[in-house]
C-alpha cells in the first residue's frame, strides 16, 4: 500500500509572536523504516518546510509551512491508501485536524491515523473529529504494522493493542501495547526519506553559533525517563520507563550518518540519555575505538546526577564538548516540590569539573511554579550565577494538560485550557498564546513573570561580561584552533545582548509590549 506520513504546518494567531523551530523528523523516520520492511511504499511529507517560510493566511493568522492547496496537491500526487499524521504538540494540534479534513475531502476512503504526544494524551478528544479513523497510542512501530496488516486484509481492528478507533459508530479503546524491549531490533530511521528535510535544517544551521561544526545529525539513543518531575509530560506517554539502545547500535548509526551524509556533529535528543552510567561509558568506549573525529552535545538536557569526573573525562575524550543540564530550580525547597530532587551543591561540583575539563556548560531553569514567591525565584537566579554556568536559560512554566502541575493550577482556578483542545473549538489558538505568555500564579500576574524573565536576562548577561570567572573558564576551554574559533563565534552573542541593554531593548526573545497586547486581548474576551 501507499503510506503517506505527514508532519503538519503550524498556523499561529496574530498575537502569537513565537517562531516554530524545525528539527529532524526522527519519529516519522522510524515509522517509515518499519513500514518499508513490511513492503509498503512510504513517503514523508514535512509541511513545516522551514522555520522561516511563513505567510499570512488572512488578517488573523500566519501559516508556517505549506498551504492547504499545496498539501492537497502533494496528497493527490502520491495518491495514498493510508495517511499517518503526526500530532505531537497540544499548542499546534489544530493543523493536524486540518490535514485530516483535507485528506477526507480528497478521498473519504483513505484511512487517516493520528499518532504523537498530543494524540496519545487525548485520544478520545481527537476522535471527536470524524475525519480521524484511528489513534495510535504511544510507541507506534509494532502497532502501525499490525493495523495496516489488518486493513490490507480487509479485517477490523478488534483486539489490536495500543489503539483507539471507531467501531460501529462508537469510540473503542483497546488495551495498551507492551513496549518494545530491545530497541536495537528496530531499523534506523529511513534517513533517505528525510534528506530534503535534513538539507533545510543544515542550511538553517549555518547561522547557529552554538554549533562547533555546522553539519549536524540528531540521534535518539533511548526512550522515556524514569524520573517523576511534576511538570513533565513525558511520563504521560512512557510512564516512568527508560528503554535504551546499546552503545554499538548507537555508534553504528552515527558512523552510518557520518559516512553517508558527512555529518560532523551529533546531538543526543533523548528525554534522558544518561540514566545508565555503564551505558554512557560504553558509548564513549565505542566512539573512542572507532576514532570518528566528531563532536557531540546534549542540547535537550543530561541528568547531572549521573555524571562524575571519571565519566566526564571520558566524554570529553570521545568528542562531547557542550553539556546542557536540566536543573529547573536553584531552590532546594522547589526541587522537592517539583520532584526533581537534584542535590544543588553536588550539581555545582559537577559543573566545576566540567568547566575545568573544557566543556561548554549550560543549564535550563523554570520560573512560575504555583508555590514560588520572589524569594524562591531569586534563589534560582542566584544559582545561575554562583554555579558558574556558561549559559543559563530560564523559561516560564508552561503546564501541559494532564500533568500534575496543570491539575494543581486548574484546581486553584488559575488555568483551564481544556475547552480549547476540542477539535471544533473556535478558540484553539489561545493555547499557544497562553503558553507563550506564561501563566499567572497566586503570587504573580503573567506580565509580572515576563518582567522578571526580562530583568533576569539583563542581570545575567551583565554579570557574565564583567565577571573574572567568565574569562578564567574561557581560557580552560581553548585547547585548539577549533576551540578558539568557536569561542570567538560565541562571543558575538553577549556583545549583541549588551548592545540591546545599552539601547534599552528587551533581552528575552519575546516582546513584552506584544505580550501585554495578547493578555489584554484574551482578558477582553
Amino acid at each position: 500500500m501507499n503510506i503517506l506520513l505527514i508532519f503538519p504546518p503550524i498556523t499561529l494567531y496574530k498575537f502569537d509572536v513565537s517562531t516554530p523551530t524545525k528539527s529532524s523528523l526522527i519519529g516519522l523516520g522510524y515509522i517509515a523504516a518499519v513500514l518499508r520492511m513490511s513492503d509498503h511504499t512510504v513517503k514523508v511529507l514535512d509541511c513545516l518546510v522551514s522555520s522561516g517560510y511563513s505567510y499570512p493566511v488572512d488578517e488573523n493568522f500566519t501559516r508556517f509551512g505549506l498551504s492547504d492547496t499545496q498539501i492537497l496537491e502533494r496528497i493527490k500526487s502520491f495518491n495514498p491508501d493510508v495517511v499517518g499524521i503526526s500530532c505531537m504538540f497540544t499548542s499546534y494540534f489544530k493543523d493536524a485536524h486540518t490535514i485530516a479534513k483535507i485528506v477526507k475531502s480528497y478521498n473519504k476512503n483513505i484511512l487517516v491515523i493520528f499518532g504523537g504526544a498530543h494524540a496519545t494524551t487525548f485520544p478520545d478528544i481527537v476522535m471527536k473529529d470524524n475525519n480521524v479513523d484511528l489513534v495510535v497510542i504511544g510507541e507506534g512501530e509494532n502497532t502501525i504494522c499490525e493495523v495496516l496488516e489488518r486493513y490490507q486484509e480487509g479485517k477490523d481492528f478488534n483486539g489490536v493493542k495500543g489503539i483507539v478507533y471507531r467501531f460501529e459508530g462508537k469510540i473503542k479503546k483497546e488495551e495498551p501495547r507492551e513496549y518494545i524491549r530491545n530497541l536495537d531490533d528496530i531499523p534506523f530511521p529511513a534517513w533517505d526519506l528525510l534528506e530534503q528535510d535534513s538539507a533545510i535544517i543544515q542550511q538553517e544551521n549555518k547561522k547557529n553559533k552554538f554549533l562547533m561544526r555546522k553539519h549536524l545529525g540528531q540521534i535518539l539513543t533511548s526512550r522515556g525517563c524514569p524520573n517523576e518531575c511534576y511538570f513533565c509530560s513525558v511520563k504521560l506517554i512512557w510512564g516512568r520507563r527508560w528503554i535504551a539502545r546499546s552503545a554499538k547500535n548507537i555508534v553504528d548509526e552515527i558512523e552510518f550518518l557520518k559516512n553517508k551524509y558527512n555529518y560532523k556533529e551529533f546531538h543526543f535528543v533523548d528525554d534522558n540519555s544518561s540514566v545508565s552510567k555503564q551505558r554512557t561509558h560504553e558509548i564513549c568506549d565505542e566512539l573512542l575505538k572507532r576514532r570518528l573525529d566528531i563532536k557531540l552535545a546534549t542540547p535537550t538536557g543530561i541528568a547531572i546526577g549521573t555524571l562524575d569526573k571519571e565519566i566526564l573525562v571520558k566524554m570529553k575524550r570521545a568528542g562531547f564538548y557542550r553539556l546542557c543540564f536540566g536543573l529547573e530550580s536553584g531552590d532546594p525547597k522547589t526541587q522537592k516540590i517539583i520532584k526533581k530532587k537534584i542535590d544543588l551543591n553536588k550539581a555545582k561540583e559537577t559543573i566545576a569539573i566540567a568547566n575545568k575539563l573544557g566543556f561548554w556548560t549550560s543549564g535550563t531553569f523554570i520560573i512560575g511554579f504555583p508555590h514560588e514567591t520572589m524569594n524562591e525565584i531569586k534563589k534560582t537566579i542566584l544559582f545561575t550565577k554562583s554555579s558558574n554556568l556558561d549559559f543559563a536559560i530560564i523559561y516560564l512554566l508552561t503546564p501541559q494538560p494532564s500533568t500534575e502541575v496543570y491539575d494543581i493550577l486548574k484546581e486553584n482556578g488559575l488555568i483551564d485550557l481544556d475547552k480549547y483542545i476540542d477539535p471544533f473549538s473556535e478558540e484553539w489558538f489561545k493555547i499557544s498564546i497562553t503558553y507563550n505568555n506564561g501563566f499567572k500564579t497566586q503570587f504573580f500576574s503573567n506580565s509580572q513573570l515576563q518582567q522578571i524573565l526580562s530583568s533576569y536576562y539583563r542581570e545575567f548577561i551583565i554579570y557574565k561580561i564583567f565577571s573574572l570567572k567568565t574569562y578564567i573558564n574561557l581560557i580552560k576551554k581553548i585547547r585548539s584552533l577549533e576551540d578558539l574559533c568557536y569561542a570567538l563565534s560565541l562571543s558575538v552573542i553577549p556583545i549583541k545582548m549588551l548592545l540591546r541593554i545599552v539601547t534599552g531593548k528587551k533581552l528575552s526573545n519575546i516582546s513584552l509590549i506584544k505580550k501585554n497586547k495578547e493578555l489584554q486581548h484574551i482578558q477582553a474576551e
